[in-house]
């Protein structure tokens, strides 16, 4: 089909009088097309573009395309926008036309040139512009799209009503009067903050006064301060405490706790220990610190004869400590004493030569030992008594809380064990018996043999010297041996010692325990007896003259003990008890305070390096 178009009027919407402010980049566009030489009439599709030239050259626009445009007697009118493209260059229009039912577009040639109409040569609204507008001779306001992109050179907003609302990126350095209530988002740096400002996951020390008022705070945690005490659980066996903090000693063996540095100290705070762990604990004072209280003490009370003469060997001592038994070697026999060793009356047994006696927990089941015999039992308190072995040089006897089991010793020969084997012979010295029966102790010489079960097994240790006697704790976990040389304790049941002197003698005789071995009495063959409240941590001497001590027993919590002196070169012999007594109101002098496992105490500072018990549960020992 051939076709021609005639061109009318190409750039109405550049011309007339339109303001610069309103003008945009559509303008109208109008032609005349005709087909097979006469007026087309119909729809057509017309596609538009810009050359550069009027003959080959290069597209400046994408192709525009618009359809179905309606061709009245050969006239048709079309908007086009080829965008901001007219800037001084000279460009041709290229139009291409198709019928409805057809696929292809038809050129139609030439290119028309696009000139400017008259009026938008000169628009009336800047008739006084010739060349680049300056910004004085811009008035009313420009739309915020005509003011995006970027700034490369500073920009100042100076007046005080200025307004931002947006996002704002970049360097903020140079800010100034920000004020930080109106910080929404972000996270300020730790740095800014003064120090009394609570962190998060921070450690941090408030110097101001912090008042909480809500009723409804809560704190999960240890808090420490002014009476306000959290508990630090230790499983070692020495720590350094810090004011107004609590400690929980977990160790099996005896835990030292060193007071805080007087320097440290404000009157008011306190230091709390609770013993937990089986080794009970011990508080060391330092340098010019003291503890006054009404603390129980050895060193306060006094040795009392509960029965003058007789040449007594071993003693026993119900749990209570107000049943008693004393074995001696005189006419006498085995006596008794139902009143924690005040008075002793013979038992229903007699006889010389015992060398050794035992009993249960309840005081009931009795065991006596003679140097040449069969071993004797009871189980009415020694009202009557059985033969229980068979004859021998017995010399040393222990029993379990229930008197269930036996250990005994001769001067020759095997172990005799209610059950188990026995790991030697020879002349048995010392045995010990844990309160179920399973842990057992015996010593030859310096050599301790010791089993954990029940004496199917044993392991061998040495001491420094021979060992005398042997005093083990009821859980088995603490054993404790004097010898000709010293005073031993361990805290595995033998397998490892810690040695002490307290008397600088080498003829350590007798030992007794409390049921956790915290509390020890122990005495020297013609000289002192001594006592210690830490395990034999440090040691206090109970009797003023030397003497030949021969035995000892202690009730299990180490509050009361008697102790038995052999009668030696017509120097008679005798039973002497003893009550642990408290100290009222007087101040710890030597510098430790203890207690066992299951007792704990609140220490309040009260200034000049002197501290006060003002709370505590089971008993305290100054030592």
């Amino acid at each position: 089909m051939n076709r021609c178009i005639r061109f009318f009027l190409a750039l109405l919407a550049c011309g007339g009088a339109l303001k610069l402010s309103a003008q945009g980049t559509a303008f109208d566009y109008q032609g005349q097309l005709n087909a097979a030489g006469a007026p087309a009439n119909g729809v057509y599709d017309l596609r538009f573009a810009l050359y550069d030239a009027v003959t080959n050259g290069s597209r400046a626009t994408v192709w525009l395309t618009n359809s179905a445009v309606p061709v009245t007697n050969g006239l048709f009118s079309t908007t086009l926008n080829f965008g901001g493209i007219f800037a001084g260059t000279n460009y041709w229009l290229d139009i291409a036309v198709r019928s409805a039912v057809e696929t292809n577009f038809t050129a139609l040639l030439p290119r028309q040139p696009i000139l400017p109409a008259p009026y938008a040569m000169f628009a009336t609204a800047a008739s006084n512009v010739n060349g680049t507008v300056s910004a004085t001779q811009l008035t009313g306001t420009l739309p915020s799209a005509q003011i995006s992109g970027t700034y490369s050179g500073p920009v100042n907003f100076n007046n005080a009503g200025n307004n931002f609302s947006g996002a704002f990126t970049g360097v903020g350095a140079a800010l100034t009067g920000l004020n930080a209530s109106e910080l929404a988002a972000g996270t300020v740096a730790d740095a800014r903050l003064t120090p009394n400002v609570a962190l998060l996951n921070h450690d941090q020390t408030f110097t101001g006064v912090n008042i909480f008022t809500n009723r409804g705070n809560s704190f999960t945690g240890n808090f420490f301060g002014n009476g306000n005490v959290g508990w630090i659980p230790v499983s070692g066996t020495s720590t350094q405490a810090m004011p107004n903090a609590g400690y929980i000693l977990l160790n099996a063996g005896l835990t030292t706790l060193t007071l805080p540095a007087t320097a440290s100290l404000l009157p008011g705070d306190v230091v709390r220990v609770a013993g937990a762990g089986g080794g009970g604990w011990l508080v060391a004072e330092n340098a010019g610190q003291s503890i006054m209280g009404n603390l129980r003490s050895y060193g306060n009370s006094f040795l009392q004869a509960g029965n003058a003469g007789g040449d007594w060997r071993r003693l026993a001592s119900s749990a209570a400590g107000a049943r008693m038994y004393a074995a001696g070697n005189f006419g006498g026999g085995i006596y008794y004493s139902a009143d924690a060793g005040h008075t002793w009356f013979s038992t229903g047994i007699s006889g010389s030569g015992w060398s050794s006696v035992a009993c249960s927990a309840d005081g009931n089941k009795v065991f006596a030992a003679p140097s040449g015999g069969g071993i004797q039992s009871s189980t009415n308190g020694g009202v009557t008594w059985v033969n229980f072995s068979l004859s021998e040089n017995w010399k040393v006897i222990a029993c379990s809380a229930d008197g269930g089991k036996v250990i005994a010793g001769a001067s020759s020969g095997a172990l005799a064990l209610t059950s188990g084997n026995s790991p030697a012979n020879g002349n048995w010295t010392a045995v010990a018996c844990s309160s179920t029966g399973t842990n057992l102790a015996a010593a030859i010489s310096s050599t301790v043999y010791t089993s954990t079960n029940g004496g199917v097994t044993w392991r061998s240790s040495h001491l420094p010297g021979s060992c005398s006697a042997l005093a083990a704790a009821a859980n088995g976990l603490r054993l404790a041996a004097t010898y000709a040389g010293g005073i031993a304790t361990s805290t595995d049941f033998g397998l490892n010692w810690t040695t002490n002197n307290p008397g600088n003698s080498t003829a350590w005789s007798c030992l007794a325990a409390s049921s956790d071995c915290t509390r020890l009495v122990a005495g020297v063959n013609n000289g002192r007896l001594y006592a210690s409240a830490n395990f034999g941590g440090s040691w206090t001497s109970l009797s003023a003259t030397n003497q030949y001590w021969s035995g000892a027993a202690m009730s299990a919590d180490g509050t009361k003990f008697a102790a038995a002196v052999n009668t030696v070169g017509g120097v008679t012999g005798g039973i002497y008890f003893s009550s642990a007594n408290a100290q009222p109101d007087t101040v710890s002098t030597n510098s430790t305070i203890g207690g066992s496992q299951g007792s704990a105490v609140e220490l309040l500072y009260t200034g000049n390096g002197r501290f006060m018990p003002v709370s505590s549960t089971g008993a305290l020992w100054a030592n």
